[in-house]
């Protein structure tokens, strides 16, 4: 059997180790502790690189937008300035259908009118040759006449109501003084 005094020399081992490794529990426990401040620096640091980040990322998006709604501006009075080109070039289609029109019919009247005038012409001359003189010689003063006093000459068709021309209001986007930040190292 032990004695009381082995007892206690073993009572006070035990206790010398667990005073030894409790001094080494908190030793290591103050070195996580710091271990876990430095890792929630560089953590901290990580964040506001992050949020920097989205805020740049967030800028350039939004200067984009812009410029796409500048587009976007540019592109809706490329399409106006196409619809007048339309109209124009319909009312000018519609000019020369109508005047096409007009001048098939006045073609085909004066060919017929030729024909006819040709024909009367022809019988008056025979039939009265002084008479034919006489019409000749007051056509020449009628031509005289005519360049020196030319009658009012009627007022020309009316022409299609003109197209709308739209106007250039260009869209000025918001947010163009945007820069990239300048790359920094990486959190280490």
């Amino acid at each position: 059997m032990p004695s009381i005094q082995d007892v206690a020399d073993q009572i006070n081992a035990k206790l010398d180790q667990i005073n030894t490794n409790t001094a080494t529990s908190v030793t290591i426990g103050n070195g996580i502790r710091t271990d876990i401040g430095q890792t929630n620096a560089k953590l901290d640091t990580l964040d506001a690189h992050l949020q920097a980040g989205v805020s740049e990322l967030a800028n350039g998006i939004f200067a984009i937008f812009e410029l796409h709604k500048a587009t976007n501006a540019i592109l809706e009075h490329q399409s106006k300035q196409n619809d007048t080109i339309i109209c124009l070039i319909t009312n000018t289609n519609e000019l020369l259908c109508g005047i096409t029109r007009k001048l098939t019919r006045q073609l085909a009247l004066s060919e017929q009118t030729l024909t006819s005038v040709k024909r009367i012409e022809g019988i008056a001359e025979r039939a009265e040759p002084a008479a034919a003189g006489d019409y000749d010689r007051l056509a020449e003063l009628d031509h005289r006449l005519l360049e020196c006093c030319p009658p009012e000459q009627p007022k020309p068709e009316a022409c299609p109501e003109p197209c709308p021309v739209p106007r250039d209001d260009p869209y000025r986007p918001k947010g163009q003084d945007w820069r990239p930040r300048p790359q920094r190292d990486p959190v280490r």
